[in-house]
């Protein structure tokens, strides 16, 4: 062979040598940009996931903030039971009871808080009308024997309930128109009426001579001579003065002035018999 045609067959073989040899690198670059790309694929996998537990771990509280959330709602919103009822206004109210239904029953009717033939389910939700009328019957402000709507209007007259109208009341609110009518009981206004009865002799002049025609003057008394058969030592009278039912005097002396009118000597010691 010439020397010309070795040096091109040492060409060719050099030749495919390199073209092996590149192909190989190629292929370890290539597989290297993939394991690089799986790499970095599987860490934002893997930061994902983490994202996602992070988030899940965040929730978590907010999920049994709710539940609480709810239960104490459904607390608020829970409506008394007749059973239930009877038994708050016994102990409102310092009703004697051993804490059964049976006796709560028979307190109120004893106190006239329901009416003596009634029929009540234990178990049966308040009514709106029931909840005004025992709480109301109970401060003995109303009877059973007034109206519902005369307890209606007492319930909103003493602040116990805002309007007469029922269907407007929160039924979960029941201990608080409870209170309120416990409120009403102990800060009731009474007229009270005082009737005095007079002794037998005591003679009255409150209304048969005016505080004008009566004159004080320390232990003596003037008025009209109208009065003095009636009035001798010892005799118990009273006249119009600046209070609202007079004065009672025990008299000692009369003495006629004959100008219509008598003196009147006070018992010492007798200035005020009432």
């Amino acid at each position: 062979m010439s020397i010309r045609k070795r040096f091109i067959v040492i060409a060719v073989a050099v030749g495919m040598m390199s073209l092996v040899s590149c192909g190989e690198e190629t292929e370890s670059s290539s597989a290297s940009e993939v394991t690089t790309v799986a790499e970095t694929t599987s860490e934002e996998v893997t930061e994902a996931e983490t994202v996602e537990e992070t988030t899940e771990e965040e929730t978590e509280p907010e999920t049994e903030a709710e539940t609480e959330e709810e239960t104490v709602s459904e607390e608020d919103e829970h409506i008394l039971t007749n059973a239930e009822l009877l038994s708050l206004i016994n102990n409102t109210f310092g009703m004697v009871s051993d804490g059964t239904f049976e006796t709560d029953l028979q307190v109120a009717k004893d106190w006239d808080i329901v009416d003596g033939d009634a029929e009540t389910d234990p178990e049966a939700e308040i009514t709106a009308e029931f909840l005004i009328s025992a709480s109301m019957r109970a401060t003995g402000i109303v009877t059973g024997e007034n109206s519902m709507d005369e307890i209606i209007d007492c319930a909103v007259e003493k602040g116990v309930i805002e309007s007469t109208d029922l269907s407007a009341i929160d039924l979960s609110k029941a201990v608080d128109i409870v209170n309120n009518a416990y409120y009403a009981w102990t800060h009731q206004e009474f007229d009270t009426e005082i009737n005095v009865e007079l002794a037998d002799g005591v003679i009255d002049l409150n209304g048969v001579i005016s505080a004008d025609e009566c004159e004080i003057d320390g232990n003596t008394i003037k008025i009209p001579s109208d009065f003095a058969e009636k009035i001798t030592g010892g005799t118990v009278f009273i006249v119009p003065d600046d209070t609202p039912d007079g004065t009672a005097y025990m008299a000692d002396t009369v003495t006629d002035n004959g100008d219509g009118t008598i003196t009147i000597k006070i018992e010492k010691g007798h200035g005020y018999i009432s």
